[in-house]
């Protein structure tokens, strides 16, 4: 159930978005997607090196056998959590520009 707009406070006062300002949000939440995106890969990136690097000593004698489950798992963790940081961050400061923009 939902309050009527004359007990809720916001009847008047609320204001669609211009065309200009809908573009710009999806811009900005298509720039958040694609940069959740390759920081996840680059992260990523960084638990498949350590996983060739670790297996490759075990090859050469100099290491003990390891999973690709106990490499990658804190890896993709970090990706997880890194990448939805950055990509919010930026999201948040491009939603925040076209609403302190519209102010003016």
């Amino acid at each position: 159930m939902t309050l009527p707009r004359w007990c809720s406070g916001i009847g008047d006062d609320v204001q669609r978005l211009t065309r200009r300002e809908t573009i710009a949000v999806a811009g900005w939440c298509l720039l958040g997607f694609g940069l959740w995106n390759g920081v996840y890969d680059l992260v990523l990136g960084q638990g498949i090196k350590e996983y060739l690097f670790r297996s490759t000593l075990h090859e050469a004698g100099r290491a003990p056998l390891v999973s690709i489950a106990s490499v990658m798992d804190p890896f993709i963790i970090d990706a997880l959590w890194i990448s939805t940081f950055w990509s919010s961050l930026v999201v948040l400061g491009g939603l925040l520009t076209i609403r302190f923009m519209r102010h003016e």
